[in-house]
């Protein structure tokens, strides 16, 4: 596996590349899985939950979803898995279906760090895709954050980028500049 670099929304050389619309990918291909896997490795190393590849420059159908796993605390303090991380590989990615309605929410990327802003999205999709075999998949009204993650991810694949989808700019802040919250003295 291997770290890559994540192209970045505010470099213009950087942007072109994310701005293309992505070409299909032809499966199988034995070199996808190297690509996957380094994909995985970059999105946790920058403590994302998806990367789609035009973001490390390769400009293919290909993106990768992590849903982080589901911790309860107990009354004694202590923390439990109660549903494990759940991964996702999607090649040639295709939004079949929408909930026709939008929610907003605050929503950021890899390619611009520590910047959120308000995003309209569906309150859940329905994708058609191809596993790493080739081989045709459905995931039906996927929701939550996975279904905002494969919005988000479909779009880069477009060449759209988040900052083009927020529609009140001002929603659009660094948290990274953002003053810490203070705590009152006890």
């Amino acid at each position: 596996m291997a770290l890559r670099r994540i192209l970045r929304i505010d470099d213009p050389e950087d942007k072109k590349i994310l701005k293309l619309h992505c070409r299909p990918v032809k499966l199988p291909d034995r070199a996808m899985k190297q690509l996957v896997a380094d994909l995985f490795e970059t999105m946790h190393a920058a403590n994302g939950v998806g990367l789609a590849a035009p973001q490390v420059g390769i400009p293919i159908q290909l993106c990768v979803i992590e849903i982080p796993p589901e911790i309860e605390e107990r009354e004694d303090g202590t923390e439990v898995e109660v549903a494990p991380a759940e991964q996702y590989v999607l090649f040639n990615p295709r939004i079949v279906k929408t909930s026709g309605d939008e929610v907003m929410r605050d929503e950021g990327c890899l390619s611009l760090p520590g910047w959120y802003g308000q995003v309209p999205r569906h309150s859940w999709v329905t994708v058609e895709f191809q596993d790493i075999t080739g081989k045709a998949r459905r995931l039906r009204k996927a929701d939550g954050l996975l279904g905002w993650a494969i919005q988000h991810e479909v779009d880069h694949l477009n060449g759209v980028l988040f900052t083009e989808r927020i529609r009140d700019l001002s929603t659009l802040r660094d948290i990274t500049r953002e003053p810490e919250p203070t705590v009152a003295p006890a």
